[in-house]
């Protein structure tokens, strides 16, 4: 038995759903590891700010090589190096500005430069 009332119109935008799908896939697959290593830095970011006087001798120098060992150890130096950081530290808190850009490329022939600006404050014990 035949149905004439079907005319399989559905196939192109099933098609064209799954591109869609799969490309949405590929982008995600190449920007989430950005994403990732910068809220897993910026976590031990926020641990070094609160390190106590009393463990950094040269305060702010050895900060920025606390900083820097990170960064190594991370395998972040290709975006962030020494200039990316502000150190201030007074009597009471410290405070470690981080900018930096991270560019990636999102799909095939696009590129996109991820910009990541993040300020940790927090109280000096």
């Amino acid at each position: 038995m035949r149905r004439w009332g079907e005319r399989g119109s559905g196939r192109l935008s099933g098609l064209i759903a799954l591109a869609v799908l799969v490309a949405a896939g590929y982008a995600a697959w190449n920007v989430a590891p950005v994403y990732f290593d910068h809220y897993d830095f910026v976590d031990k970011v926020n641990e070094i700010c609160r390190t106590p006087r009393y463990k950094v001798h040269n305060s702010d120098d050895e900060i920025m090589r606390m900083l820097m060992d990170e960064v190594k150890r991370r395998r972040l130096q290709d975006w962030i190096g020494p200039e990316s950081f502000q150190i201030i530290t007074t009597d009471h808190d410290r405070q470690i500005k981080l900018y930096y850009e991270r560019e990636t490329e999102v799909l095939p022939g696009w590129k996109h430069t991820f910009k990541f600006p993040y300020t940790a404050d927090q109280p000096l014990v």
